[in-house]
């Protein structure tokens, strides 16, 4: 009977280390297969945008009725892995703004605008007939392309009517997933993967070129600037960083989301943990984390000035995944590795942070939403000529903010933008 015990006993264990190895090989196997995709995804090779869908885009575009005339917005599908996404681009016409200050600006953003530029008809090839600038407007200096963040989508007026004073064509996008790209049945604001969003990126940036230069018959290879805020600043740097040829003129990154706001144990240990799991279940809800004081903040309807389409930007963030906490977290692991990108880069953001529960004072002047002291300490890893400055009294979304504090980050921000784009011309001197 001994015996058989030990017998037993012998086979319980090399059974169980048959199952161990089997369950090794299989997550190796799998972990292998998702990882092989992702790299699919990660090579950084970018395919060029189709002049047809470009030109196509541009013909259908139609006036943007969230904003109102003079504002347009152009559809936009790009292809990632045999998936189909849907993103919106929207344009300022360059010229149709008078030189407004935000006091001019009504609390919702909805400061008055010129006249809207003539219409144009547009057929692809040569032969395309270029729209009149707005009488009185300046030739462009640049293109502006703004990258909203999560659970957001673009609305600002007063950003367009600023950069369009300030001599820059003025774009917008929103992401798949999010504001006018939304659909019933999509997962809003969702992502697996940082770069699933580059297609669209590429197609953004040429668009707004031959848009530009059919508006203004400027050359096409004006300067471009990049302006990401929170999600969106983070996913501008990955993007500059993988397109290295693009040489943009200069990043403004309005508090970027280079880390998650948690602890040093969550964010070093319980994040990559469940980074790991997301492989094996993606698509598993973990429901709607935060809350909704930053919503507060700047709803008219609360404490704020700000109207906007609380089904495309909601007090509660969208339902939320596993797979999107990997996405986020594997980019801003590149980024903490070190980025290389040459391009100019302010870093903007507030000079506190509050995350409490419970609704205060202070969430009406501090960032409700990220730690910046992590903005501060991730900013000199984006690239080699990175400036960091703080802007006191600022929310989450610099932008956003009281009128004084929005004011002085809309006069860093422009006067860096300038500072960036007279480096150029001496540097091409």
């Amino acid at each position: 009977m001994h015996l058989q015990g030990v017998l037993v006993k012998k086979f319980r264990l090399v059974a169980l280390g048959l199952i161990f190895v089997v369950a090794v090989l299989l997550h190796i196997g799998f972990a292998n297969g998702v990882l092989k995709e992702e790299r699919t995804l990660d090579s950084g090779v970018k395919v060029p945008v189709s002049a047809h869908d470009v030109w196509q885009a541009y013909a259908a575009g139609v006036d943007d009725v969230a904003l109102g005339a003079p504002f347009r917005q152009y559809g936009m599908r790009t292809n990632v892995g045999g998936k189909e996404f849907r993103s919106t681009l929207v344009e300022f016409p360059f010229g149709s703004s008078v030189a407004v200050d935000s006091a001019a600006v009504d609390s919702a953003g909805n400061g008055s605008v010129g006249s809207d530029s003539a219409a144009t008809d547009v057929e692809e090839g040569a032969g395309a007939k270029s729209a009149q600038v707005a009488a009185g407007a300046k030739p462009a200096r640049g293109i502006i392309l703004y990258v909203h963040g999560y659970n957001d989508y673009y609305f600002q007026k007063e950003m367009a009517q600023k950069a369009d004073s300030a001599g820059y064509a003025f774009f917008a996008i929103d992401l798949h997933y999010c504001g006018r790209s939304f659909a019933p049945g999509d997962r809003r604001s969702d992502l697996r993967n940082m770069r699933e969003f580059f297609p669209e990126l590429d197609f953004a940036v040429e668009l707004a070129r031959v848009i530009t230069k059919e508006r203004t018959g400027r050359a096409y290879s004006l300067p471009l600037v990049l302006i990401g805020h929170s999600q969106g600043g983070l996913l501008v740097s990955f993007y500059a960083e993988s397109r290295p040829a693009e040489k943009f003129a200069a990043l403004v990154l309005n508090s970027p989301f280079f880390d998650f706001n948690f602890n040093w144990l969550v964010r070093n240990v319980a994040i990559p943990v469940v980074s790991e799991l997301a492989m094996y279940l993606p698509d598993f809800s973990i429901g709607s984390s935060g809350n909704p004081n930053y919503a507060y903040a700047i709803n008219r309807e609360r404490y704020g000035e700000w109207q906007y389409n609380t089904e495309w930007k909601s007090e509660e963030r969208p339902e939320q995944f596993l797979g999107w906490i990997r996405g986020v977290h594997r980019a801003q692991l590149e980024l903490h590795k070190g980025f290389h990108i040459n391009s100019p880069v302010l870093v903007l953001h507030g000079d506190c942070s509050e995350n409490d529960d419970e609704w205060s004072d202070d969430q009406m002047h501090c960032d409700g939403v990220l730690d910046v002291e992590h903005i501060e300490m991730w900013a000199p890893k984006v690239g080699t000529k990175v400036t960091t400055e703080t802007v006191a009294g600022g929310l989450h979304d610099l932008y956003l903010s009281r009128k004084d504090v929005r004011d002085e980050a809309y006069a860093k921000t422009f006067r860096f933008i300038d500072e960036s784009l007279r480096g150029l011309e001496r540097a091409a001197d």
